[in-house]
């Protein structure tokens, strides 16, 4: 019942965005998701692990005593296997009810589009692409020497200590609230992100981190490169303060990592808009694309090829699998684009270019 009662009230919230703010934006909701989270980042590791072993474990032992009360013929197979279902059900509705408090009801909110009153999409011209493209090269290679102090480090890289970009990614979030707009919470402080103590695991399944409503979590493989580290950390952390498209998540996690006072966090920041852009406008002009891309300085190419190899032994079938499960998600909680939201990103910066000049990402 209480798995439906949750169910039933997101598609009542997601019929009515205003209400869905009041519900899930202020009052009691995002009050108790910050000091989940806040309570649960006391701990030093990844809590979520545990609780996805323990739900695990669970239900493993239920199967096994149930199993072993049908072969020592202690009660029917049918009795058995209905009370089994009926405990599994029980279970699932409260995992269920809890998801859609601690997160669900964040998929029926405005999306940023809607809160910054900017109208992504339309007819982008070659020349648009290409002009926002290789601005963010352009910085890009700054930032890499800021870093470097040279054209080629020799060598990848290499990411600060998780913990250690914390604070200034929490000064980029105030400053992007005040910019913005945004709801006061986005400022307010959050349990810091962490990383996976299963990172080898996690990034066989293509994913480069999570938020877990469950415990509040921010967590990003540990051992992600010095030029994606940044803006998965801001990605992660604009869930944790309730943007739950992918696309927000992108921009936001952008923009935070932006505007903070760490070159690295800024790097990473414009590695992955001139990412985003460069595709976009191969999907109009290789040759405009490979124009803009020869102007890398030689030590970004070798970050990004490294980000390349990195990613390698995500490319299998559990993968796979794991991106239908999400596409499938996204897809029920009125995301019809799917994983395909991720790059839809790249419409809502060129939106903000048109709407509040180039300044407001670069």
């Amino acid at each position: 019942m209480l798995g439906v009662m949750g169910w039933v009230g997101y598609w009542l919230l997601s019929s009515n965005p205003a209400v869905a703010e009041f519900v899930a934006g202020s009052g009691p909701v995002p009050w108790l998701r910050r000091y989940l989270s806040r309570a649960t980042g006391i701990a030093p590791f990844s809590l979520a692990e545990f609780v996805v072993i323990a739900v695990a474990l669970r239900q493993g032992i239920g199967l096994a005593r149930g199993t072993g009360t049908i072969r020592r013929r202690e009660d029917g197979a049918r009795r058995t296997i209905a009370r089994g279902g009926l405990r599994f059900a029980h279970d699932v509705g409260i995992l269920v009810f809890l998801f859609y408090v601690l997160w669900g009801f964040q998929y029926a909110r405005p999306n940023l589009a809607t809160r910054l009153g900017i109208e992504p999409g339309g007819e982008v011209s070659t020349d648009e692409l290409r002009s926002l493209a290789a601005r963010s090269v352009e910085i890009t290679n700054e930032l890499y020497r800021e870093i470097h102090h040279r054209d080629d480090a020799g060598e990848p890289t290499a990411a600060p200590a998780l913990r250690s970009l914390v604070p200034a990614l929490e000064e980029g979030w105030s400053r992007v609230q005040a910019q913005y707009d945004l709801p006061a919470s986005v400022s307010s402080s959050f349990g810091a992100p962490k990383g996976f103590l299963a990172t080898p695991l996690v990034k066989r399944l293509g994913l480069a981190g999570v938020h877990f409503p469950y415990t509040g979590e921010a967590l990003v493989l540990r051992d992600l490169p010095g030029v994606l580290l940044g803006k998965e950390l801001g990605h992660e952390m604009a869930h944790q303060r309730g943007f739950a498209s992918e696309a927000d998540a992108n921009v936001l996690g952008f923009l935070a990592a932006k505007e903070s006072p760490d070159p690295i966090l800024r790097y990473a920041a414009y590695s992955f808009l001139q990412r985003q852009l460069v595709l976009a406008l191969q999907g109009v002009s290789t040759e405009g694309a490979s124009v803009v891309t020869g102007a890398r300085l030689p030590g970004v190419e070798r970050d990004l090829q490294d980000l390349n190899l990195y990613w390698e032994p995500a490319r299998t079938p559990v993968a796979a699998v794991a991106t239908r499960v999400n596409d499938a998600m996204l897809r029920s909680h009125g995301i019809e684009e799917g994983v395909g939201s991720y790059a839809g990103s790249t419409w809502v910066f060129i939106a903000l270019a048109r709407e509040r000049g180039a300044d407001a990402l670069f």
